[in-house]
């Protein structure tokens, strides 16, 4: 990795449009509308009884170009994991609008030569019209193969351990579709090929591709909003987590819920393999 390149790399402000069938494309990308009589769900993906933007739609709104694939950072892009993910809303996520995306590395972080690195970034996306603030991103991504370079900056932290003691307060098990990251892929725009390309999956370790960790983080925001929120997205203000361990399409992923005086604490599993995807979750709600 070039830390150098990396430290005065900056980015242009990107720009998106979106309308509510975008909204209610990536609802379908989290399995929404699985029961056609749902009637919490149906205002996701069904305009005559919304529409309803999901929050942790915020986490695709404006996304940066894959960067890490131009050959000045000297980064090891195929073998990149999403490590963690936090938003906090400022105000309720419209289901369209055209919104402005100011991008910028934080941090890097080295874990040393063995152990790989951790790229911090941060994401502010605001209308593009008005200039009001619309969600907060934080994100930290895993460079397994790029340790030993240094690091600059101050990691900020996104999120805290889980203590946990009991049985949650709510289980859903969501059986994700063999499709599933393809179909997320086109919903979010995040096109990293690990989640598509059987081959550069074997080439970064993997039998076959991988979920897209965002996908799944988005599933625990479905449960959330099932269990203590339903049809009222406007109360989530904040979510974050851990991604622990790379999930398949296909899996049944198992969302734990455990509600606590402060905010609700989550994690995830796919249970076929009793691996556990997610960790360290927290959702704040007004």
């Amino acid at each position: 990795m070039n830390l150098v390149y990396l430290r005065q790399l900056s980015f242009a402000p990107i720009l998106q449009s979106y309308d509510a069938r975008d909204s209610a494309l990536y609802a379908l990308s989290l399995g929404m509308g699985e029961d056609p009589l749902d009637d919490d769900e149906l205002p996701y993906v069904y305009e005559g009884r919304g529409p309803l933007a999901v929050p942790s739609q915020c986490v695709t709104l404006c996304w940066a170009p894959f960067w890490h694939k131009q050959p000045e950072t000297g980064i090891a892009w195929r073998r990149i994991l999403h490590g963690e993910q936090s938003f906090r809303i400022h105000r309720p996520l419209p289901t369209h609008g055209s919104v402005r995306g100011e991008h910028r590395i934080v941090a890097v972080e080295d874990k040393g030569a063995a152990r790989g690195a951790l790229v911090h970034t941060s994401h502010e996306i605001t209308d593009a019209a008005s200039g009001e603030a619309l969600a907060s991103l934080l994100s930290v991504e895993f460079l397994r193969d790029d340790g030993g370079c240094g690091a600059f900056g101050a990691p900020p932290g996104l999120t805290r351990p889980l203590s946990l003691g009991g049985a949650p307060t709510h289980a859903v098990d969501y059986r994700t579709s063999p499709q599933a990251a393809l179909l997320y892929r086109q919903a979010s725009r995040d096109y990293m090929p690990l989640h598509a390309d059987p081959e550069l999956a074997r080439e970064a370790g993997f039998p076959r591709p991988i979920s897209h960790g965002l996908n799944i983080f988005g599933l625990a925001c479905r449960a959330a909003l099932k269990h203590f929120a339903p049809r009222q997205p406007e109360k989530l203000e904040a979510m974050s987590a851990r991604f622990v361990a790379p999930a398949y399409p296909g899996d049944t992923i198992r969302v734990e819920l455990f509600a606590t005086s402060e905010s609700v604490r989550f994690r995830a599993w796919a249970r076929e393999r009793e691996s556990l995807v997610l960790d360290r979750g927290e959702i704040v709600f007004a």
